[in-house]
């Protein structure tokens, strides 16, 4: 989750600084329009504000918000951020246009340049005006410092550059309702073309910032005005960073309190698996035409029975032993008798006159399987005559029945082997049974020492917040565990409108803080003065 968490934070951050160099850009401008008081100045100024407003924005989205009524997923957002970037877009381009280009004491052949190619190649893409705009805009920059005397417009037109690559990634935007996994997991949310897109956008005002301040702190009042704001962003993105990594590790601490809930309600369910096993066994020992047909030895009388009573349970194995622990009766497989179970711990504990049940492993055809065994004495009088073991494969079906029951989404480990999970893979069907789970810690606290572990994990190569209680055998070492797992991208789903909610007041907050700023910094350069 915290991989996400940073990613949110680092979208918030930078879109905040992409909002402040713009403002700081509008400004520059309005400062040159008060004196000038041309349109060419105050339209280029309102462009400016309009991008930093635009950024303002989009910076509040929260990618992995799941709130159908955010503000940010609204419709009114999703008409007012296009409005206001594109008519910043436009105002920028139509002032640049308004202005006329400062000629060089001699004409050189830069005054041929034209279009470049990859603007041209923009213009045919249908999808969204803002790679075109941005693009536009930055060779228009770049015109005006080549083919005019005003080259230190040329970082501007880098930065509208590398701002229209970034825009053109955003496109993957409309690309995120693909059915092709492989696809969607590239143009996702916090994907890679996600990172690409913010990466672009920092580089491209880290550019534009090293023009704009280098005029602005050239006025005390100017610089005044821009350190109370630099200082004003940095405090509001330290406090929201803050609260929201305060918020998200108190939402992780209760997500992992309930799946260690959860989990011991998986514990519960193979428990009563278990009692249930036990009980089928002791009934059946109690039968009295099972006790007369075990004291004649008569194997086809025991077979009818056992047989009859396996198919009226939900076993899957049903066994009778006689004194010495040889087969007498399989319900399963009533012609493979005469073997022993004299060896078999389960066995020997019932002929000694105990009651026992126990989780075991064994080999699968795919991985190995769990199962629940119960063995108890069959007596006649205080003599025992025999043994019944019962048996119970713990598959898909037992944790896909616990789902229905509990909601739970459960795994089981024979040792750190996947047996059972009602978890599949991408596909949505595959349930990835036979993984091994290699976590150093889970192994060594669970497997080894038999004690609960809960905390970050990874399943399927995703990150999950998950909880494992150990399986334990008749002699109480773990053979296997149980697995109760989220996953990590959801938990930062449920504190998506918190965040988000956060991040708008901030960036208000932040809008109404400017004025101030400016009064304080006009106030303190009169008394200068």
């Amino acid at each position: 989750m915290w991989y996400q968490f940073f990613l949110e934070q680092a979208h918030f951050a930078i879109n905040l600084f992409a909002a402040l160099v713009l403002f700081a850009a509008f400004w520059l401008y309005f400062d040159a329009w008060t004196g000038k008081r041309d349109t060419v100045g105050i339209t280029r100024s309102l462009g400016f504000l309009f991008l930093s407003l635009s950024f303002l924005l989009y910076a509040t989205h929260v990618e992995t918000t799941i709130v159908a009524s955010s503000f940010l997923n609204s419709g009114l957002n999703l008409v007012l951020l296009p409005i206001v970037r594109t008519a910043g877009y436009l105002l920028v381009i139509i002032s640049l246009f308004l202005e006329p280009i400062q000629p060089k004491p001699k004409h050189t052949r830069a005054e041929a340049l034209v279009v470049p190619p990859a603007v041209l190649a923009l213009s045919g893409i249908g999808m969204t005006p803002f790679p075109i705009l941005a693009a536009f805009t930055g060779w228009l920059y770049l015109r005006r410092s080549t083919v005019g005397l005003e080259y230190h417009l040329r970082p501007v037109a880098i930065s509208f550059f590398l701002l229209s690559l970034a825009e053109i990634l955003g496109i993957g935007v409309l690309f995120q309702k693909t059915v092709n996994i492989d696809f969607y997991n590239i143009v996702a949310p916090l994907g890679p073309i996600w990172i690409i897109e913010h990466i672009f956008i920092l580089a491209s005002f880290w550019v534009m910032r090293s023009w704009v301040f280098t005029y602005l702190f050239k006025r005390l009042e100017t610089q005044l005005f821009m350190i109370f704001t630099i200082v004003i962003v940095v405090i509001y993105l330290a406090t929201t960073v803050t609260f929201t990594a305060l918020l998200a590790k108190n939402i992780q601490d209760e997500v992992l309190r309930e799946l260690e809930t959860n989990v011991q309600v998986l514990q519960f369910g193979l428990t009563s698996r278990q009692e249930e096993t036990l009980s089928t066994a002791q009934v059946l020992a109690q039968n009295p035409q099972l006790i007369t047909a075990l004291e004649a030895k008569s194997r086809a009388g025991l077979g009818d029975l056992v047989q009859g009573y396996l198919l009226s349970k939900k076993q899957n194995t049903l066994v009778v032993v006689g004194d010495t622990g040889q087969v007498m009766a399989r319900g399963e497989d009533r012609e493979r008798v005469g073997d022993s179970l004299s060896e078999d711990p389960l066995v020997k504990r019932a002929l000694l006159g105990e009651s026992v049940s126990s989780v075991v492993t064994r080999q699968g055809v795919v991985a190995p399987e769990l199962s629940v065994a119960s063995a108890t004495p069959v007596k006649s009088g205080a003599t025992i005559v025999g043994a019944v073991l019962a048996g119970t494969t713990i598959d898909s079906a037992f944790v896909d029945g616990l789902k229905r029951s509990t909601g739970l989404e459960g795994s089981l480990y024979a040792d750190n082997q996947l047996s059972a999970t009602t978890l599949t893979t991408a596909d949505g069907s595959t349930r990835p049974v036979g993984i091994k789970e290699e976590h150093r810690d889970i192994k060594t606290k669970v497997l080894q020492k038999g004690e609960p572990f809960s905390g970050g994990v990874s399943f399927l190569g995703r990150p999950y917040f998950g909880a494992y209680l150990p399986i334990k055998d008749l002699d109480r070492n773990p053979v296997g565990m149980l697995f109760v797992g989220k996953p990590q991208f959801h938990v930062l789903q449920t504190a998506g409108k918190s965040i988000e909610l956060t991040f708008i007041i901030a960036s208000v907050l932040l809008v109404f803080s400017i004025v101030p700023a400016y009064l304080v910094a006009k106030y303190l350069t009169n008394q200068i003065g």
